[in-house]
Parts: C-alpha cells; sequence; structure tokens
C-alpha cells in the first residue's frame, strides 16, 4: 500500500484509510442527496460508498442488502 505523509506531522496516511473516509463521506452525502429528493445522486454517491467499502476491506454493518436495490428503483 502507499503511504502519503501528512504535512503538519509525521504521521502517514495509507490507502486503506483514505478509503474508509471516503465511504463515510459518501454515505452522508448519499443520505443528503436522497432526502433532498436527487434520487440518482444519491444513488451514485452509493455506488460510490460500496467501491470505497470494498477497497477497505470493510463493509457497513447496519445496511440491508436491499438497499442498493431500493436505491436504484428510487432513482428511475
Amino acid at each position: 500500500m502507499r503511504k502519503y505523509p501528512l504535512p503538519k506531522n509525521d504521521r502517514t496516511i495509507e490507502t486503506h484509510d483514505v478509503a474508509e473516509y471516503c465511504a463515510k463521506m459518501c454515505r452522508e452525502l448519499s443520505d443528503m442527496a436522497r432526502t433532498h429528493r436527487l434520487d440518482l445522486l444519491g444513488y451514485l454517491l452509493l455506488l460510490a460508498q460500496k467501491e470505497a467499502e470494498a477497497r477497505s476491506g470493510r463493509t457497513s454493518e447496519d445496511e440491508e442488502p436491499s438497499e442498493l436495490a431500493d436505491a436504484a428503483l428510487d432513482a428511475e
């Protein structure tokens, strides 16, 4: 994995860390978009979340398996 140094200290960020952060942000943005009836955008952000989770090796525990299917129907 690549390591990226932070400018303010000596700690390094690994790709895994970035993927986890992206997954969290995509989830929050997806929820916001869907709340405001931006269903297609919400769906695309949910897909980005899933990709980020796959890259980080983590999946959402509180999520139902049909959530992507429901989001896809909403986006139509």
